[in-house]
C-alpha cells in the first residue's frame, strides 16, 4: 500500500470524526484504554484492521511526540475532490492564495464548517499542504469540507466566473468594505497569505476588493487581521447580511 494512499490522524476530535465518516476506512489504531472505553460503541461499528491499546506513554514514545490525545489511526486519504465536484447550490466558496501556516488553515477550516461553507480552494505551488497536524488543528471539520487543490488559482477564477460565482479578495487596504456586498449573488471569497496578502493578478480577477470594517483605523500598531479570524469575521458579516435580507 502506497504511503500516498493513506492518511495518519490524531487528536481526539479528528478521530471521532473518523469513526462517524462513512468513506474512511481505518487500517489500524493506537489509543488508550479511556478513548476505547468512551468511543467503544463507535468502534465496534466501525471496521478496523487493528487495534492496539497503550499507555499514554508508550503510545508518546511509539510516535515521537505527545499531543496525539490517546488516539492515532491510519485511514485511507479522503481528500481527492475535483473542481467540477462543487455543487450548484454552494452559496459561499473559500478560496485560499499561497496560505502556509497549518494552524490557522485548520482554524479556517472550523470556522467555514459552522458557517455552511462546503468547499475550500487552495494552490499546489507555495502553499501548506494537508498534513496530521492540520487535521487535528481542524478538529474534526476536514471530514466534511471538500479541499480541492488546484495548480492555477486564476484558471480557477474563470471557470467559477463561468458557472456563476462572483469573486470577492479581502484586502485591508481596500477602500469598500464587506457592507458592498450583494446579498444575492453566489461568492467566492479569497484569502490571501499570511505576510503578502493575495498576489496582484489574483486581485485583479476580482470582481470585488473588499476589507473589513474596524474600530481604529488610523494610526493602527496592528495592520491586518490574523487571516484565520478574519475569515471568521466576513463568513459571519455575509451570513448575517443574507439571514436579514430573506
Amino acid at each position: 500500500m502506497s504511503s500516498k494512499s493513506i492518511e495518519e490522524i490524531f487528536g481526539i476530535h479528528a478521530a471521532k470524526a473518523v469513526l462517524k465518516n462513512p468513506r474512511r476506512k481505518i487500517y489500524s489504531l493506537i489509543c488508550t484504554q479511556d478513548f476505547y472505553d468512551m468511543h467503544s460503541h463507535d468502534l465496534k461499528n466501525k471496521k478496523i484492521g487493528k487495534i492496539q491499546i497503550l499507555k499514554r506513554k508508550e503510545i508518546d514514545s511509539l510516535l515521537g511526540f505527545n499531543t496525539h490525545q490517546g488516539i492515532y489511526l491510519k485511514c485511507n486519504f479522503l481528500q481527492n475532490y475535483k473542481i467540477t465536484e462543487i455543487k450548484k447550490n454552494e452559496e459561499i466558496i473559500l478560496m485560499l492564495d499561497s496560505l502556509n501556516d497549518s494552524q490557522n488553515v485548520g482554524s479556517i477550516l472550523r470556522t467555514a464548517y459552522l458557517f455552511g461553507v462546503k468547499t475550500i480552494i487552495y494552490n499546489k505551488d507555495n502553499s501548506f499542504k494537508l498534513s496530521s497536524f492540520m487535521i487535528k488543528s481542524a478538529s474534526g471539520s476536514y471530514e466534511k469540507i471538500k479541499m480541492i487543490e488546484v495548480t492555477n488559482l486564476n484558471k480557477t477564477i474563470a471557470f467559477l466566473k463561468k458557472n456563476g460565482f462572483w469573486i470577492i479578495g479581502l484586502d485591508s487596504n481596500s477602500n469598500d468594505t464587506v457592507n458592498s456586498i450583494s446579498s444575492n449573488i453566489k461568492k467566492v471569497i479569497i484569502l490571501g497569505s499570511e505576510d503578502k496578502g493575495i498576489r496582484m493578478l489574483i486581485k485583479k480577477n476580482c470582481d470585488f476588493v473588499v476589507r473589513i470594517e474596524t474600530v481604529i483605523k488610523k494610526d493602527a500598531i496592528v495592520d491586518s487581521l490574523n487571516v484565520s479570524n478574519a475569515c471568521a469575521i466576513i463568513l459571519n458579516q455575509l451570513t448575517t447580511k443574507n439571514e436579514r435580507s430573506t
